[in-house]
């Protein structure tokens, strides 16, 4: 049974997962109002507290967001499922317009 409340879109974007000291560069394939899944050759393990940052056309600063590792592997390429926490409602606007433009796009 899909426990997601948020449907999830086909997106690239470019992004950096933030973690204290050091920022490791990756790519979204999906992603959602409540989160995403990106490619990361060495993903966190789930439960990990984590900071994604990336950039969008609707904005001309970085967006970062605040998100859990739901799920991680390495195998067959790294990846993980990241759930946003702490959102604000400008982040949040941002990435529903990000989210009706990909829509669109869409055949």
């Amino acid at each position: 049974m899909e426990k997601r409340t948020c449907k999830r879109m086909p997106a690239r974007l470019e992004c950096w997962l933030m973690e204290t000291d050091e920022s490791v560069g990756c790519g979204t394939f999906e992603v959602s109002e409540g989160g995403v899944s990106i490619r990361c050759s060495d993903p966190p393990a789930p439960g990990r507290m984590v900071r994604l940052q990336f950039f969008t056309p609707l904005s001309a600063a970085a967006v970062t967001v605040s998100a859990e590792v739901v799920w991680s592997s390495v195998e067959p390429e790294g990846a993980m499922g990241l759930r946003f926490v702490d959102m604000d409602e400008v982040t949040r606007n941002v990435l529903r317009e990000l989210l009706r433009r990909q829509k669109r796009r869409q055949p």
